[in-house]
């Protein structure tokens, strides 16, 4: 293969490189701009008493026997 082919074939692979960041980074700007307005939809209250609801109903779902023993156990066999 000689120097300038190779040449080529390196600044073409640079190129869809910088293709395919400036997609990602255009996607990344769409998604957040996305995530923006729809968590402005959301009121503050209603998103705090989701969330306080959600953690008492988990903390009422783990603290009953069954889910406490399992995840007990998986943590021990995780450990080893």
């Amino acid at each position: 293969m000689s120097l300038r082919s190779l040449n080529k074939q390196i600044e073409h692979c640079r190129q869809d490189l910088e293709l395919q960041r400036r997609s990602t980074v255009s996607l990344l700007q769409q998604q957040r701009a996305q995530a923006l307005t729809q968590t402005r939809k959301i009121p503050l209250p209603v998103a705090m008493g989701v969330a306080f609801i959600g953690g008492f109903c988990l903390q009422r779902f783990f603290s009953t026997p069954t889910p406490h023993t399992l995840l007990n156990w998986y943590l021990t066999l995780r450990a080893f």
